[in-house]
């Protein structure tokens, strides 16, 4: 995913959570918003209730890595918050592939 793709401030964090919608899986929460940009743009937080740095980096570069791989499950003219729950430190990777791509289809 490139960097344009990217929420990285926190007003455009807050907005999303303010005055979006979302829904909850397992491992990960989908929070978005419907925006007037061209293309969509996906942030991700990972707190320290799922582990130390380490651990929450590694979940962080999975998450990262599935919205790369996978751009045709994100719709357009949104922005989308991925918030990993505690239960994501101890899934792999498909795990939590399964889990965004249920939650991702459901909001398409």
């Amino acid at each position: 995913m490139n960097d344009p793709n990217r929420i990285k401030k926190r007003r455009d964090f807050t907005r999303v959570y303010q005055r979006g919608k979302s829904l909850s899986g397992r491992n990960v929460v989908v929070c978005w918003r419907k925006t007037e940009l061209d293309d969509y743009r996906v942030g991700f937080t990972v707190s320290k209730k799922v582990g130390n740095a380490v651990v929450r980096n590694r979940v962080r570069r999975r998450l990262k890595e599935i919205a790369r791989l996978r751009p045709e499950l994100f719709a357009g003219k949104r922005d989308y918050i991925i918030i990993a729950r505690a239960s994501a430190a101890e899934s792999d990777y498909r795990e939590l592939e399964r889990d965004l791509e249920r939650l991702l289809r459901k909001i398409k």
